[in-house]
C-alpha cells in the first residue's frame, strides 16, 4: 500500500491505497469520474439538478469507497490522515505524494 492525497476542494487527506492506484492515480481517479459515475448502473452519485439534468455529486471518500467495493475488494483502501490545507497549500514535505482533486 502507498499514500496519495485526495481533495475535493476541500481539505486534503491522505490515504492508503493499493499500489496499482498510486503509480496510476489520475487514471483511476479520471475512470471512476468519467466512466463508472455516468455508466455503471451500481453508481449512485448521479443526482438530479435544479434544471432537470442529472448531475454528479461526489468527493475522495466516494472514490475509495469504489475502490474498496469494485476495483480491490481485497486489497481496502483507508484514510490515514486528514490536513488542515487545501490543494493549492500542500506543504513541500507532502508534495512527493501523488494527489489528485475531485
Amino acid at each position: 500500500m502507498k499514500h496519495v492525497l485526495l481533495s475535493a476542494d476541500s481539505e486534503v487527506c491522505m490515504y492508503a491505497v493499493p499500489d496499482q492506484v498510486a503509480d496510476h492515480l489520475e487514471q483511476y481517479c479520471l475512470d471512476f469520474c468519467v466512466h463508472w459515475i455516468w455508466e455503471s448502473p451500481h453508481s449512485k452519485l448521479l443526482v438530479p439538478m435544479e434544471d432537470g439534468q442529472m448531475g454528479a455529486v461526489y468527493g475522495a471518500q466516494d472514490f475509495i469507497d469504489y475502490l474498496n467495493d469494485w476495483v480491490f475488494p481485497h486489497e481496502k483502501s483507508v484514510l490515514v490522515k486528514e490536513f488542515d490545507f487545501y490543494d493549492y497549500e500542500i506543504p513541500a514535505e507532502y508534495q512527493r505524494y501523488p494527489r489528485f482533486n475531485f
